[in-house]
Order: C-alpha cells, then structure tokens, then sequence
C-alpha cells in the first residue's frame, strides 16, 4: 500500500521500493517483540490484512517458477535445481521413454561422453517421499547385468556415483541381488529363524 501511494508523489519525494519492503518486512519481524520495548501499549489496525499480501506475493513466485503463470517457468526442472543445483540444469536431459526405472520418470545427465541415469522416485518407501536415485554398477558382482540404483541428495553424490565411490554405499538396491542388508540376512540362517520364530 505505501509503494502504491507514493506513485504519485515527485521523484524526489519517493522512498525507493526496496526501502519500502525492507521496513515492512523489518516491521513485521519486530511486531511480536513490541510490547517487550518499553511500549505502554501497541494498536493494531485490524482492517490491514497483511498475510494475504505476503502469501499472493509467495504465491505468485511460485506459480511463476512451476510455469503456471503462462511462462516458461522451471516446470519439471524446479525439483532437479532444488536437489542439485542450478548448474546441473544444462546437463539435464529427461527421457520420458526410457523404461529402465520400472515406471518411474528417468533422466541423463551429460557432458561429453561422461553420463549418469537418475530416476525420479516419487514413493519412496511407499510414504509418499519423492527423490532420485542414480543408477550405478552392482556392488554383488561385477558381471550382474541387472540394474542398482542408488540414493542421490546432491551434486556430491552425484559426483561420488560418477567416480564409482556411491556403488559401496550400503543404501544401493541391485534388482537382481537386492541391497546389502538382504545378502546379511541370507547368510544368518539363525537370524532368520530367530526372526520367524
């Protein structure tokens, strides 16, 4: 409202916008603490709907970044930068025919003649979660042909499964032999009947 009603205002009567924001948003911080400063008592106007403001202005930026504002936006692209990075975005390819992932979206990540497959995962342990995994070489054996993901949080993990340092994470699940923990479990015959008992 006091950056709509200073437009009219010369140029050298105007506070600039930015000054404006940051005393609204350095106000409103302050505002619980007001009564503590040694105030006899605080008003507040309670006709100024102030967290509507703020949540159509979140909203919009939102709406913005999902393209759902009509623009481009990051659409598909906007969970891929949260999780790694904005420099990923250019290596970033998806392959939505791709059926290496059992469904599930995939993705390649390039430069040059070096590449990683992702998956996006968007039931992780059936909770609902939704993340990446990377595919990676079996760490049971090296002549398995069958596919081992492993988890990915960021760019660091993504370098660690390029380099070959991710394929002994105890987290990696081959689809032929399973994860790590499951070979335990077939070599504790005891343990499992200690279990089913």
């Amino acid at each position: 409202m006091c950056v709509e009603r200073q437009e009219g205002r010369p140029a050298n009567r105007r506070v600039p916008e930015p000054v404006v924001l940051a005393q609204h948003a350095a106000m409103a911080t302050a505002f619980s603490g007001m009564p503590g400063e040694g105030f006899d008592h605080v008003v507040v106007a309670e006709n100024i709907h102030c967290l509507e403001a703020q949540l159509q202005r979140v909203s919009d930026a939102r709406r913005k970044d999902l393209g759902w504002d009509g623009g481009e936006g990051l659409g598909d692209l906007l969970l891929v930068r949260r999780t790694f990075g904005p420099e990923i975005l250019p290596m970033w390819r998806w392959r939505d025919a791709s059926q290496l992932a059992d469904g599930d979206r995939v993705a390649e990540l390039r430069l040059g003649a070096d590449s990683l497959y992702l998956a996006l995962r968007t039931d992780i342990d059936g909770a609902g979660d939704v993340g990446f995994e990377v595919l990676v070489g079996c760490p049971a054996d090296d002549e398995c042909e069958g596919l081992a993901w492993a988890p990915v949080y960021n760019a660091t993990d993504l370098l660690r499964a390029l380099t070959g340092e991710l394929m002994n994470d105890p987290d990696v699940r081959c689809t032929v032999h399973g994860s790590p923990e499951d070979e335990d479990q077939e070599d504790d015959p005891e343990g499992r009947a200690d279990l089913e008992e």
